[in-house]
Parts: C-alpha cells; structure tokens; sequence
C-alpha cells in the first residue's frame, strides 16, 4: 500500500473527484471511507480491498447497501488516485435485498398543512422544496445568479452528480421570494461594505474568479448564513428548517417520517398523480436512468388490489365508533 499521509491521499482523492464533477456531500462521504479503509490497512485489520469488504459485512455487521456505498468510494479511488483498475464483478459483496424501500411522501392536504403551519425562512424554503423537487443541499447552494425571476425559472447548478438542471418557479411563493430577495440586498450592501465574500469549497474556481466576483450581488447566497467566519459568509444550513418541519407535522398529526426531502418525494408523486409523462418528471427530478423516477409509480399504489373486506362487505366509511368500544378507558 502506498505509504503516502492521509492528508495527501486525501487531497489526491479530493482533486480528483472535483474534475469528476462530485457534489460536496459525496466528496465527504468517499473521504469517509477513504480514511477508514486506509486505517485499517495501517492496523492490518485487513490486507485488500475484497478483505475490508468483507470485514464491514461480516464483522462489523454494515448494511449492505452501504458496504456498496463504501466499494463505490475505495473503485473510484483505486482507479483514480491508486492507477489500480478494479475489474467488473471481481469482488464479492452481499447480498443487497432487491425490494428498494419506497420513499415517504405527503399528499398534496398534507404538504400545505405543513407549510401553512411555518413562517419565515422555513416557509419559503419548504415551498421551493415541495414546488421544485429539489434537494434541501441544492436549494442551500443556490446564489442570487441562479434565480431568474424575469423569466420565473430557478437553475440548480451542479446538483448530485455533477448535474445542472432548469425548473420553473412556482408563482404561489413569487411574492415571499422577491421580499425575500430584496431583505438579502440590504444584508449584501452591509458585507459589501465589510469586504466580506460568498466563497465556494472549490479552491481553483476561487482562484480564478477572485474575492472581488465572490462579494459581487450575482454570487450572494440566496439563503445566507447569519454567521460570518473572518470575511467568509457560507449558506445556511438545514438545521432550523428541520426543526420547523418537525414542529409542524407534530402539529398536524402527521405520523409520516419527516425531513426537508420528504417535499423532493411528494412532488414527484403528486405530479404523477396530475398525469405528468415519466419521462418528463425524470428530467424535471434530474434522475440519471428512467428506473428511479418510476419508484413513484409504486409509492401511490394507485395498483393495489382492493381487500376482500371492502369488496365482500361494504361499510359506511363515515361511521364513526365508539373508542370505548375497543379500549377500556382508565
């Protein structure tokens, strides 16, 4: 194994899957398993690739599916960084169950309840995320550059996988979007006046376009942090909006799973259910193959058998029954 420091495989590692167009949040998860796989090494707990493999299966009892995760970041940085080609289907990993889980989802009642019970930032943002589908680290990212209100279309540049995808911007939030937009102005001509700038984690690009584009109004975060780090203001994060969302559904009464991606869902099944082409819905969610758009189809169940209850003895659904009935009342 190569003797070079962490720190430089990491770097190595890091340059590489930038020119591979990786999103931030799949750079720190290859580092993740980089660091341990090399650990190990160090620790001789294992002596290949196919033993640390079987090792997080069999010994420290991973979940399939991420041991695959794990094969997919030490590939990458093998053939990559390593020059060590790892040939299809050469190593042995377990069996991953074939049945995907379907993703949680609110109805369209349920997606406004939970709007309807938030205010401030965690409103508008839930309304992007249920009226776009994107994901909660795109819509984080996005700088005033990439909203388009003239024309009403949002860009989200480089989203998962490196990929760029164009959406229109639903008019329901327009009015909050722009006051919103304009409460940023008044926050950037304040940075402006204190040298303080939008970086990006990617070094090159901060190079060549310098701290004066990066404190220009195009690149200001639409969603900036409160906080300033010496003359740096990065984007918010998703912690507050998850709270809310939290809150809102406990509200409700919602008993569903809840995190900002749950919008991501509910808006690809509620645009099936208003007879949206599968086709077009992949493009719009920027899916890379036809097959994970169509695991909507199943989340509705719109093809599930009716039970044999409801079509041998019908009932009135608006009966309401007495609690006490079923459960003795303390």
């Amino acid at each position: 194994m190569n003797t070079n420091t962490h720190s430089e495989a990491l770097q190595k590692l890091n340059n590489a899957q930038r020119e591979a167009g990786h999103a931030l949040s799949t750079r720190k998860q290859y580092a993740h398993w980089v660091f341990r796989y090399r650990e190990a090494r160090i620790k001789k707990e294992c002596r290949d690739l196919q033993t640390y493999l079987t090792r997080l299966s069999a010994v420290e009892k991973v979940n399939p599916k991420t041991v695959k995760q794990a094969l997919n970041a030490l590939k990458f940085y093998h053939e990559k960084c390593l020059g060590i080609e790892i040939l299809p289907n050469s190593l042995t990993m377990p069996k991953i169950n074939a049945n995907r889980n379907l993703p949680v989802w609110l109805t369209h009642d349920e997606a406004m309840d939970l709007i309807g019970r938030m205010n401030g930032l965690a409103r508008l943002q839930s309304e992007l995320l249920y009226g776009t589908g994107s994901r909660i680290t795109a819509l984080l990212t996005l700088r005033l550059k990439d909203i388009d209100l003239q024309k009403g279309l949002i860009t989200f540049n480089h989203d998962k996988g490196g990929k760029s995808r164009t959406v229109r911007l639903p008019k329901f939030c327009m009015p909050r979007l722009q006051a919103h937009i304009a409460a940023v102005r008044l926050q950037w001509e304040g940075d402006k006046q204190r040298g303080i700038i939008y970086p990006t984690d990617d070094e090159s690009l901060m190079r060549k376009l310098g701290p004066a584009r990066f404190g220009s109004l195009p690149f200001c975060w639409l969603f900036p942090s409160r906080d300033v780090r010496g003359s740096h203001r990065w984007h918010s994060t998703d912690r507050a909006l998850t709270e809310s969302l939290k809150k809102a559904a406990e509200e409700a009464g919602i008993m569903k799973r809840i995190s900002p991606h749950v919008f991501r869902h509910s808006n690809a099944t509620a645009l099936l259910e208003l007879g949206e082409n599968i086709r077009t819905l992949q493009e719009h969610l920027g899916h890379t193959n036809v097959e994970t758009t169509e695991i909507y189809t199943h989340a509705r169940g719109t093809n599930a058998v009716i039970s044999p209850l409801d079509r041998l003895h019908p009932c009135d659904i608006n009966a309401v029954p007495n609690i006490q009935q079923f459960h003795k009342i303390a």
